[in-house]
């Protein structure tokens, strides 16, 4: 799967439910949601007389990493691994000088367990709510061919977050399975083609991830019945992608060796890049983070990578948005996290059981 298709797939800014920004939102997540193998568009189910926009999410990747002390350009010194960085860009070296490949058979698979919290918005003519699910997922990728992944979702409780509007989710305790291309919007994305072709210098592969952007974003045609996008929204989309793509590759489940350390150097040199030294992840645990702020279509968004403040281990990620209220003021709204629980390599996957319904949403 083309890794741009990827992060259209699963990177959409959501906007506020003014009805014209909404119908917006809507096309472009369809859009966004489209499948390469079978080269059309689709749209999730939703609940008829009401709009739900869903966050969907990719399973990331933790990586082994090594013991002992290892040194690290920083700036235009050497900074031991484990001291404390004093900013993103030390810090996201750091983790790429912490970061190893998993080792795997070809007949053997890679088990990745973490736990998911996404955000939905729902409204209709006359109100709006926003929902907040948590989902444990599980999932099996073949090491010889991971386009033949199976994810296990186990739904968690749902919290209403704002509004009284109800909508059709699915009950806590719910068991579901996918493989990969059941859904317009995979839990897996397909395995990339082109993975191998990417630059292993950062710069290198900074400018490259950028050209395919610009590519990409200039051939897009409007939406029917909407002016052409001006210069400076061609230019933040552009810049969004960017930064998508490289998080995307971050999270890739199976990496060329060494590719995952070159794009935290590539984010290191991002300016936008700040540190958070105090955060949680999705499971509550404390991490250190590297933020990555962008101007997106409809407002500022913000990509978190976080780490375990010690050995540098990849946690996992959130991403935010900026949404107009109501009362004309600005909100970052959390609409997706990720925290990565296990990731060890197995000798077997399950079977999908008898009966198994389709996903949700599909």
């Amino acid at each position: 799967m083309n890794d741009l298709e990827t992060i259209k797939a699963h990177h959409d800014s959501l906007p506020g439910p003014a009805p014209k920004v909404a119908a917006r939102a809507w096309n472009r997540l369809a859009a966004e949601a489209e499948v390469e193998r079978t080269g059309r568009g689709h749209r999730s189910r939703r609940p008829r007389g009401r709009s739900v926009i869903r966050v969907g999410v990719v399973v990331g990747f933790a990586a082994a990493v090594t013991a002992g002390a290892i040194m690290v350009t920083v700036d235009d010194g050497f900074s031991p691994l484990g001291t404390r960085p004093a900013n993103a860009a030390e810090l996201l070296r750091q983790a790429a000088a912490a970061d190893q490949d998993l080792r795997v058979r070809p007949d053997q698979f890679v088990y990745v367990s973490r736990k998911d919290r996404h955000w939905s918005l729902v409204w209709n003519r006359k109100a709006k709510a926003e929902y907040a699910q948590n989902v444990d997922r599980e999932s099996w990728i073949p090491a010889a061919d991971p386009d033949k992944a199976l994810t296990r979702s186990t739904y968690g409780t749902r919290d209403l977050l704002s509004g009284r509007l109800k909508v059709d989710t699915q009950p806590a305790g719910t068991v579901e399975y996918q493989r990969v291309g059941q859904c317009p919007i995979d839990l897996l994305p397909a395995r990339s083609r082109d993975l191998t072709a990417l630059p292993t210098d950062p710069d290198q592969l900074l400018a490259k991830v950028r050209k395919d952007a610009e590519d990409v974003v200039r051939a897009e045609k409007p939406t029917p019945g909407e002016a052409p996008a001006t210069e400076d929204e061609i230019d933040r989309q552009i810049e969004r992608t960017v930064v998508t793509k490289l998080v995307l590759l971050a999270e890739n489940p199976f990496p060329p060796p060494r590719l995952r350390a070159t794009v935290f150097r590539a984010l290191s040199t991002m300016p936008t890049a700040t540190m958070i030294a105090n955060l949680s992840d999705a499971a509550g645990r404390p991490g250190m983070g590297a933020s990555i702020r962008y101007q997106g279509p409809d407002g500022w968004e913000r990509e978190e990578l976080i780490f375990e403040p010690k050995t540098y281990r990849f946690l996992g990620w959130r991403a935010w948005i900026e949404r107009r209220q109501d009362d004309g003021g600005v909100k970052e709204t959390l609409i997706r996290a990720t925290a990565i629980m296990t990731v060890k390599v197995v000798d077997s996957m399950p079977e999908v059981p008898e009966g198994a319904g389709r996903p949700a949403y599909c």
